[in-house]
Parts: structure tokens; C-alpha cells; sequence
């Protein structure tokens, strides 16, 4: 890096904040991904507040030095690797919470995890009630650039649906704020839809690319005390899905709802079933997984009770084994942790959404195509909303062995193509979805021209969305 634009960054966050020492580099040049290649940045600063971050966001653009925002470090499909000879800027010091019980809303900087504001709120008996897999590290700013899902979307959607409005520091150094907010004069955060067209919107799900959102102001929630943990037997995978389909006609309180088929269950409860203490047990060719969650005792029992009756309607049974939901249930600010230690392959991910009713569609296109591909694999997943159902297929592959590296990757491209074409919709738009995604160049000329706009000079996050250069898509 210019050594002229290092002295410029060094006096904006202080010299304690901006290192190039080789082994802080190293740390910077990966995140929890897996099965993507690391860059090493030149520099990382790390900012205090918003100001520093605008300040720096300025200095990067006079000197054209492309930016990778970083918070948590936990994605999992490479979002935070950043340019290589770039600048990381570590947000993890923007740290504040600021609660507004009377609102139901809560202000968070960009360095808040999960797991520090569940344990804030809890102490009022509040909750945001969406918790990705990697809660304890994961960051609120970070899940809402990817519009992050987890347990509790079963009820509550994705994180997108608890955002009242954010900060956030443009490609040029500007700082706008969204929602009810924008509003200088406003008691904080209330209301997200305010002054014409949904701008918050621009920003969630964006990995980053249209600016860096130092703040996030979300919804909270009464705390639920009272589940009750279930699973449900079937013989297809259409009653499984009419199952939880009806659950949410009928307003059961799902928090936490997957639908399981036999040989990914099997796979499942191998690498977990023994610490969440699950029984042998000759499980159906389909399993459902419920947790139901209520504020109020008196609420649970009917919730219970319209579960059982809707099983048995679409021609199910409840099994009865209550260790599986509750092991997830109670492993939420765990799970990636887990899945970390319990097994040791690399693998590629095809995070996707399709509707509850098409569940099985994607188990029927993956089981064919990593047969004909020979690698292994499995997927899991729950409800996300109240029609969409959230999906993470798994290619499993040997880092040490290329060929095997080699016919995952090909899957893996082959899979994207094929999940698009039975009519799932990116759970956010990963590189990988740059060879899948066909028929919508309408679409992505106008986030193009949008992202040229407020970003000329293509300095923020380039290359994230392989959909949004030139020529992509």
C-alpha cells in the first residue's frame, strides 16, 4: 500500500488500529469459510466509531484502495475474504447497545454478536428472536448484510423482518441513516418504511457492496419461556410438508421447525445425536423436528394439542422423542461451533430458500446429481417464514486431494444451476450463483447501475457479487 495513504489511515484510527504486520494480516485473509481461497489484505484499521469509518472511507477513495468490511468473521461463503493487497476494515470496536424498552427496539453497533445482546436483553426478558448458527461470534450488522436466518425464523422470518433501520457509510464516505430515524427529531427507532421508498432495503442482504452499515436498530420481542419439544413421523415427504404448512394456518407457535428425510437424519444424528442424548430409535422415512415457543403457559398446552390433531389430519403420528428439538433448540448459539468439531471434511454450501410444499424438490434434485458427480453429501434446514423454507446442502470433499476438491467444486456449479431452475431463490447472492442464475439481466443492469452510482469508483467490496460487475450475469 501506498505508504502515503498508510500514514492517511494510521492518523484517522491511530497507529494502535492500523497494523501490516504480517501475522495480523494472516488472520484477516480467511474467515470461517470453507473451500475458498484466502487473500492477504496490505492493511486493517480498525475504527472507533462511525466518523473514523467515514474518514476512512474517504481516505480509501482517494487513494483507490478497495475496502472489505468485516465484523464477526463467522460467514461461511467467503463474504469477508477481501482483495488481495486491499484494506479490511474491522468494525468489532463499534460496540454500543442502546435499548428503547417503550419501543420495542434496541440500537446495536456494528461489533455487537448475537450472543452478547441475548445476554443484554435477557436481563429484561426481551429477545431479538433470530439466531444464526454461529450466534456467539456472529455480528447483528453482518447477518443483516446477508439477510441471515436461524433459529427462531420459523415464527419470526429472517433477520430482514426485525430491522427498523440502519446506519450506514456510503462507498464516498457519507453517512445516511434509514427508517423512522432518519429523522433527526424522532424518539429512535419505530418505524422502518418512513420517507418514500424503502432505502434499508438497498442495504440488507447486500454483503456490503453499497456501503458499510455501522448500526443496526431492530425490533425486540417478549422473551419465550415456555417450549415444548416434539417430533413427527411420516410417510411422505407431502404430508411432512403439509404438516408444517398447516402448523402456521392454524398459528401454532413454530420457533423452530426442519423436516428431516431418513438418510439425512442418519447423517445428522451421527455426528450429534449421541450429545443431545437422542435414543435409538427406527425413525419414519420422514421426521419433523418442532420446537414450540409461547410467552404465556396457558398458551402452550392448545398449541401442543393442534399440533398433534394437524400430524395425525395429514396422515402422521408424533413420535415422541423430544431430545432431538430441544438439542437444537438449546445448541442455537452453539451449532456452528459443533458442526466445526464434530466432523473434519471441507465442504461447499448452497445456501438457498424454496417454498415448505417444494421441500422435496430439492432433496430430489441433490440425491441424483451427487450420484452422478461421486461425492457425498447431505442437506439440512427449517422454515424461515411462513413460506419459504431455508436450505444449506453440504458437498462434502478431501482438501488434500485435488481431483476430489475438483468433482465437488463441479457439483457444486451443476447444483446451483438445477436448485435455480426448480425455482429456489439465493439465500444471498454467493459467487456461486453467478453460473445459475439465468433469465434476469433486467434485474441485475439496474442493481449495476445503482452500484456505479454510488460507487464510481468500485472501491467497496468489488468482486462480493460476481452479479453486480461488469458483464456479470
Amino acid at each position: 500500500m501506498d505508504p502515503v495513504a498508510l500514514k492517511a489511515l494510521s492518523e484517522i484510527v491511530g497507529d494502535e488500529y492500523c497494523s501490516t504486520r504480517k501475522d495480523v494480516l494472516l488472520t484477516y485473509s480467511a474467515s470461517a469459510s470453507t473451500s475458498h481461497e484466502s487473500r492477504v489484505p496490505s492493511a486493517v484499521v480498525r475504527p472507533a466509531n462511525t466518523h473514523e469509518v467515514s474518514e476512512v472511507i474517504r481516505a480509501a477513495n482517494r487513494h483507490g484502495i478497495p475496502v472489505t468490511p468485516r465484523c464477526g468473521g463467522s460467514s461461511l461463503q467467503g463474504e469477508v475474504i477481501p482483495v488481495a493487497d486491499g484494506l479490511v476494515v474491522d468494525l468489532l470496536r463499534l460496540n454500543e447497545i442502546e435499548d428503547f424498552p417503550d419501543l420495542r427496539a434496541v440500537r446495536v453497533g456494528a461489533g455487537v454478536t448475537f450472543g452478547r445482546l441475548d445476554k443484554y436483553l435477557k436481563g429484561r426478558g426481551a429477545w431479538v428472536p433470530v439466531y444464526p448458527g454461529s450466534s456467539l461470534t456472529a455480528t447483528l450488522a453482518g447477518n443483516v448484510a446477508v439477510n441471515g436466518s436461524g433459529f427462531g425464523s420459523s415464527r419470526f422470518g429472517c433477520i430482514a423482518e426485525m430491522v427498523q433501520g440502519l446506519e450506514v457509510v456510503l462507498p464516498d464516505g457519507t453517512v445516511i441513516q434509514t427508517g423512522s430515524e432518519a429523522n433527526p427529531n424522532a424518539p429512535g427507532p419505530f418505524l422502518r418504511y418512513a420517507f418514500g421508498p424503502d432505502l434499508t432495503g438497498l442495504f440488507i442482504g447486500s454483503l456490503g457492496a453499497f456501503g458499510i452499515i455501522t448500526s443496526v436498530s431492530l425490533k425486540t420481542f417478549k422473551r419465550m419461556e415456555h417450549l415444548d419439544y416434539n417430533t413427527y413421523g411420516f410417510s411422505t415427504p407431502e404430508q411432512a410438508e403439509k404438516f408444517i404448512l398447516e402448523l402456521k394456518e392454524n398459528e401454532v407457535s413454530t420457533v423452530w421447525a426442519a423436516i428431516y428425510e431418513g438418510r439425512i437424519l442418519e447423517f445428522f444424528l451421527e455426528m450429534v445425536g449421541e450429545e443431545y442424548g437422542v435414543p435409538q430409535y427406527e425413525w419414519p422415512p420422514y421426521t419433523v423436528s418442532l420446537a414450540i415457543g409461547r410467552v404465556r403457559e396457558n398458551q402452550i398446552g392448545s398449541d401442543i394439542r393442534a399440533a398433534e390433531e394437524i400430524a395425525q389430519e395429514v396422515g402422521g403420528h408424533v413420535i415422541g422423542i423430544r431430545e432431538l428439538p430441544k438439542g437444537e433448540w438449546d445448541d442455537r448459539m452453539l451449532e456452528l461451533a459443533r458442526s466445526s468439531y464434530v466432523h473434519g471434511w471441507h465442504w461447499r454450501i448452497l445456501y438457498h430458500h424454496a417454498t415448505p410444499s417444494q421441500w422435496h424438490r430439492t432433496v430430489e434434485t441433490m440425491w441424483p446429481l451427487m450420484d452422478e458427480y461421486g461425492v457425498l453429501g447431505h442437506t439440512a434446514g427449517f422454515q424461515s417464514d411462513h413460506a419459504s423454507y431455508n436450505f444449506y446442502p453440504q458437498i462434502y470433499y478431501d482438501p488434500q486431494d485435488p481431483a476430489d476438491e475438483a468433482k465437488a467444486r463441479a457439483a457444486h456449479k451443476e447444483f446451483s444451476k438445477r436448485l435455480f431452475e426448480s425455482g429456489a431463490v439465493p439465500f444471498k447472492l454467493a459467487p456461486y450463483w453467478k453460473d445459475g442464475i439465468s433469465g434476469m439481466d433486467t434485474y441485475f443492469s439496474i442493481l449495476r447501475e445503482i452500484k456505479r452510482a454510488i460507487d464510481p469508483n468500485n472501491i467497496m467490496h468489488p468482486g462480493v457479487i460476481p452479479l453486480l460487475e461488469e458483464g456479470g450475469g
